[in-house]
């Protein structure tokens, strides 16, 4: 219930001041620590860091997928748990869709 507070109390959770970004694997990877803890599940990139001390599992765990994909880990644990609505305030950005060369030509992906 605490959680559901801090949410719904109007604070910056994302440390953006509301902005969306698009971020880049080397930007996620710099959010690394536990004060500063961004973990991409599914595409979307979190700030995790105002959840650490709410998260059942404890700060450990989720520091398994600091600046990360944690997708995979995700859903070892936990799949069936709504994360969009849970973390939705601390939603930072998507992850940028890097370009690839392939055989001469450009693409995305």
């Amino acid at each position: 219930m605490d959680w559901i507070r801090l949410t719904k109390s109007g604070k910056d959770l994302t440390g953006l001041k509301g902005r969306l970004i698009e971020v880049t694997e080397e930007e996620l990877k710099k959010h690394n620590k536990k004060d500063d803890c961004w973990i991409c599940i599914r595409g979307f990139v979190y700030n995790v860091s105002p959840y650490m001390e709410y998260h059942p599992g404890g700060e450990d765990e989720l520091m398994r997928a600091a600046g990360s994909d944690g997708t995979e880990l995700f859903d070892q644990v936990h799949r069936w748990v709504n994360y969009e609505s849970m973390l939705k305030e601390c939603l930072v950005g998507r992850m940028a869709i890097k370009p690839a060369v392939l055989k001469g030509k450009l693409w995305c992906l």
